[in-house]
C-alpha cells in the first residue's frame, strides 16, 4: 500500500517546482516559453492568444496555489482509491 499524504506531497512539491520555474521563464525568456508551448499544441496557432505582458504577482500566487492545491487532492485522490482498490484485488 501506498501512503497517500506522502504521496500527494511528494506529487505536490514537484508541481511547485515546475510552476515556480515555468513563472521564472516567463519573465526572463519569454519567447523560449512560448516556442514550447506551441510545440505542445501542435497545430493550434497560440499567437493570438499571446499576452503582451508578463502576469501580475496576485495571478502568479493564484495560479501556484491552484496548481499544487489540485496536485495534491488529485493525488491524494488517487493513490487513496488505488489502495482501496489494491485490497479487493
Amino acid at each position: 500500500m501506498l501512503n497517500a499524504k506522502a504521496f500527494a506531497n511528494a506529487a505536490s512539491l514537484v508541481m511547485a517546482v515546475w510552476v515556480v520555474g515555468c513563472a521564472l521563464l516567463a519573465y526572463v525568456m519569454p519567447d523560449l516559453l512560448f516556442s514550447i508551448s506551441q510545440s505542445w499544441t501542435h497545430t493550434i496557432n497560440l499567437g493570438a492568444v499571446r499576452a503582451p505582458f508578463n502576469p501580475g504577482l496576485g495571478s502568479l500566487i493564484l495560479g501556484f496555489v491552484s496548481a499544487v492545491g489540485l496536485t495534491w487532492v488529485t493525488t491524494y485522490g488517487t493513490v487513496a482509491l488505488y489502495n482501496k482498490f489494491a485490497k479487493k484485488g
